[in-house]
């Protein structure tokens, strides 16, 4: 093969290896430019799924706050209710308002005077195995107040020979909250603690003199702990 020969063979090479350089370097390009195509694509979702997630966040909040109000107005609507807890179903007759007029001088002593009046009165709940409570409403707020407060300074009420208790009556949503806490008032009966229930469902301890406010059973349980450290 001659010399000229070759430096063609070598000159076609060259431009067939351009050639394909060329082509791997477009090749390079668009799939750069498909990369910035989808790392914008991308940016894009991640900041809407950012959005959407403030959004989702709001709005979790907007439902607790309007839950907490709806809760709030149906335990301001059961201010002026007692419920009375351990009386045989049947015994207090068809005049429920008069019976349990009766039923609280014997038990709790108290003078049913027009402070205390009786808007009315009925048995809460569905008939089962167990006697459902008596609803006491009020007419007044004060009323009830004094009726808890006599039961409580009482400790404990019989009547018949049968241990009844008197209770707020209260939304579903606070009774939950409320009843976490029940191990914990446990611990405080066994420590002789003094504690009482806010609304909705704040534990209050008296100790040492001073009083002390537990909005979870997590927290109250971490003071009995350090009291017994």
């Amino acid at each position: 093969m001659s010399i000229k020969t070759l430096l063609q063979n070598i000159a076609s090479s060259m431009g067939e290896l351009k050639s394909g350089m060329d082509a791997v370097q477009t090749t390079v390009e668009k799939l750069g430019a498909r990369m910035a195509e989808a790392e914008t694509r991308i940016s894009a979702l991640e900041d809407k799924d950012q959005s959407m997630g403030a959004t989702v966040e709001t709005a979790t909040k907007i439902i607790a706050l309007l839950q907490e109000k709806v809760t709030y107005l149906e335990d301001a609507g059961r201010r002026n209710n007692v419920r009375v807890v351990g009386i045989v179903e049947g015994v207090e007759g068809r005049d429920k308002q008069q019976f349990v007029r009766t039923f609280l001088e014997e038990t709790l002593s108290t003078e049913m005077g027009p402070d205390l009046e009786i808007e009315r009165a009925h048995r809460a709940g569905q008939r089962g195995n167990r006697d459902r409570h008596i609803l006491v409403r009020f007419l007044k707020f004060g009323a009830r107040e004094a009726v808890l407060r006599a039961a409580r300074e009482k400790e404990r009420v019989e009547w018949r020979g049968k241990r009844v208790s008197f209770f707020q009556d209260l939304s579903q949503d606070v009774i939950q909250r409320r009843k976490k806490f029940d191990r914990v008032k446990k611990q405080l009966q066994e420590k002789g603690l003094r504690y009482t229930m806010l609304y909705p469902a704040v534990l209050r301890v008296v100790a040492d003199i001073t009083r002390h406010t537990f909005t979870s059973p997590e927290e109250a349980r971490s003071f009995i702990s350090g009291r017994a450290s």
